[in-house]
């Protein structure tokens, strides 16, 4: 049996759809943008959704930069809305990035699962987020309090499913291949990174036929870790 389990914080324990949606919406109203663009508040939510997936594959890739990351993401999506680049709202990205670590939404059954196993094990984390909004994201959703260490890609140099980070994560935890287990949402950057380090891991998914493999069990509930630890 484990003795640390570790966790992966976006998709998996904080509700990133959830809450980078409130944030969204809040910004649609905030800068007015149905005065700019034809395009409903869901269609501004749908499109972001689609572009920032694609954004984030680009800067796994090591193709663009953090900055360019940031500010793409909206300006790709406001050039679908039919906005000119002039129009679009001044700075709209850093006031995502000001108010969405601040949501507190989780994933179903996050906390409760937390409270169950953090009497019996070490808890970790390992993301591929920023540094300063993942740490905002732990404080404001008090989540800090469960988890020992903490490992972040941007402070590795490399992202998840580099080995490197789960070799640091590795580290970070004073921890052992033979004694730590993974829970991640991602195929490629979570379970096949894991996997390919060595590690036996946990999927959350809602879609487990995708993906068979011996050293990963599929979960589409997170209180279904209970009934292996």
């Amino acid at each position: 049996m484990p003795k640390n389990i570790f966790f992966d914080l976006d998709h998996t324990i904080w509700d990133f759809e959830a809450n980078a949606t409130e944030t969204l919406k809040e910004l649609y109203d905030l800068y007015q943008v149905q005065l700019i663009s034809p395009k409903t508040k869901e269609e501004f939510v749908s499109i972001y959704t689609r572009v920032n997936d694609g954004i984030w594959k680009l800067y796994r890739q090591h193709k663009i930069t953090k900055a360019e990351l940031r500010s793409q993401r909206f300006i790709d999506t406001f050039r679908e809305m039919d906005v000119y680049e002039q129009d679009i709202p001044k700075n709209i990205w850093d006031k995502y990035l000001e108010i969405c670590p601040t949501k507190t939404i989780l994933i179903p059954n996050a906390r409760e699962t937390l409270d169950y196993l953090a009497g019996k094990y070490s808890l970790h984390l390992i993301t591929n987020g920023f540094a300063e909004t993942q740490r905002r994201k732990l404080k404001y959703s008090d989540l800090g309090k469960y988890f020992d260490s903490l490992t972040i890609s941007e402070e590795v140099g490399k992202q998840k499913p580099h080995p490197l980070v789960f070799e640091t994560a590795l580290s970070n935890a004073k921890s052992s291949l033979k004694t730590s287990q993974y829970v991640g949402d991602n195929l490629e950057a979570d379970v096949k990174g894991a996997i390919n380090s060595g590690w036996k891991s946990f999927w959350y998914t809602q879609d487990s036929s995708l993906f068979q493999h011996e050293d990963c069990t599929p979960l589409n509930d997170l209180s279904q870790l209970k009934e292996y630890f």
